[in-house]
């Protein structure tokens, strides 16, 4: 198997905000931030980095939830953080029911996890930080913020390689989506797969319903070594497939996974590298 040359690197809340604002100086073409949640107290930290950047014709597009989603005590905010974002001239998104954290940076730095960008504040949540231009292009379709350009040009290669058998097939053992027959990603927390192309599409299926139709895969479980390193104690990460796929760390004393949707890109990308 191809090495994968994608840098991970792991950074709690206290060590965030100055790694993700150093990225940001130091952008030149494009920024893209998804922050759920707003709050004055941590956006007050970007509003001069922002100026500076479409100051300099750095494109910014922050995508956040509407202000009725937003949590109680951050509703008095949601106000006064839109008007300040859209002075320092940062293009201002509402998207209802999202979910993810993401920093895209110039399309080839990716922040990823589970930290509110906009409104952290002495949390135990964590970012991942990805220097991989592919990696940033899968996100991009998957969140359904990709030009049309990157999009075609991904999706060539995704048919390019459809028909070469390799290793990492088993990607395809996914429920298909009951509504528009595209592989569906698993959320386990809410006991759902859900289409990969949602909210466009609303298909769903229960994971209790889908266990047995992958039982005979659970029982020849097959894994296989990545040589990418953990971030958080180095050991070597590897691809696990039984009844749903994961990316996670070998060690046994670290629990470090791959959120399923970042995981699923990073397939798509390790399983084209390997077919070219």
């Amino acid at each position: 198997m191809k090495s994968l040359s994608v840098s991970i690197v792991h950074c709690t809340d206290q060590d965030f905000l100055e790694a993700f604002r150093a990225d940001l100086a130091d952008a030149t073409e494009q920024v893209t931030i998804l922050s759920p949640f707003l709050s004055q107290n941590r956006a007050i930290h970007y509003y001069s980095v922002l100026r500076s950047l479409t100051l300099r014709q750095v494109l910014i597009d922050v995508y956040t939830k509407p202000k009725p989603e937003q949590p109680q005590r951050l509703r008095e905010h949601f106000d006064g953080v839109e008007r300040r974002l859209k002075e320092t001239g940062v293009g201002f998104h509402v998207r209802s029911g999202m979910h993810e954290k993401v920093g895209v940076l110039d399309n080839k730095i990716l922040w990823h996890g589970s930290l509110n960008i906009l409104s952290h504040n002495n949390t135990r949540e964590s970012m991942l930080r990805f220097e991989s231009p592919e990696l940033v292009r899968e996100v991009l379709i998957d969140l359904g913020l990709a030009t049309d350009a990157v999009e075609s040009e991904t999706n060539e290669f995704n048919q390019a390689d459809r028909s070469i058998s390799t290793d990492l097939e088993f990607y395809e053992n996914t429920p298909g989506c009951p509504q528009c027959q595209q592989p569906m990603l698993l959320y386990s927390d809410a006991g759902l797969w859900i289409c990969k192309h949602s909210p466009t599409c609303s298909g769903t299926l229960p994971l209790s319903g889908t266990i047995s139709k992958f039982q005979s895969v659970e029982n020849i479980r097959t894994v296989q070594r990545l040589e990418l390193p953990c971030p958080l104690c180095k050991a070597p990460l590897e691809i696990s497939q039984g009844y749903l796929t994961r990316v996670a760390c070998l060690s046994p004393d670290c629990g470090f996974a791959l959120d399923s949707r970042l995981a699923n890109s990073l397939l798509r990308v390790l399983r084209r590298r390997v077919t070219t």
